[in-house]
């Protein structure tokens, strides 16, 4: 332990860690955030495969209550300081339980910077929708300021600190 000593710089993550670890990492802190932030009233479930795109089960406990989270996730902003993010169609369907969180997690200090929280069939409706090319398949765009509060995506956004009782409000809704 060293008392007094200032961080050093962090690694450069996009070099060193892989796209799986990452998603790991990012998927587990949402967990985290869920759990701590609905004070344990919602439990979290990481399906055995995530085909269908779903990344986490949210169940309010001891009820039938359930939504399905897809997470997406960026340890980079692009150069326009904007975080950009293809959905591909084989992972996503909208459904009225199935909302999609995209987080931008902050590799210098190790922190969740931005988060969002959309349904599913909003994504649908706002995101641009690109259609299959020669090298691609189709897939819509999130592309999203965090800083920006007039930013098409800014009303989705949630304080990480109230994701879970974003969520344990949407569960207890219906």
């Amino acid at each position: 332990m060293h008392i007094g000593r200032k961080p050093v710089k962090a690694i450069n993550i996009e070099d060193k860690i892989s796209s799986k670890q990452k998603g790991y990492i990012t998927e587990s802190r949402v967990a985290e955030l869920i759990t701590l932030g609905s004070r344990g009233q919602l439990t979290c479930y990481t399906p055995d495969s995530d085909d269908d795109g779903i990344d986490i089960i949210v169940n309010l406990k001891g009820e039938f209550r359930t939504i399905y989270v897809q997470v997406k996730s960026r340890f980079k902003l692009n150069k326009n300081k904007r975080f950009v993010q293809n959905v591909g169609l084989k992972t996503f369907k909208s459904h009225p339980s199935f909302y999609i969180i995209f987080m931008h997690f902050n590799p210098d200090d190790l922190e969740v910077d931005t988060v969002w929280l959309i349904p599913s069939e909003e994504f649908e409706k706002l995101a641009y929708f690109k259609s299959e090319g020669k090298s691609y398949k189709s897939f819509y765009r999130f592309n999203a300021n965090p800083k920006s509060e007039i930013d098409r995506w800014a009303q989705f956004k949630v304080d990480k600190a109230f994701l879970g009782e974003e969520l344990l409000r949407i569960c207890s809704g219906y």
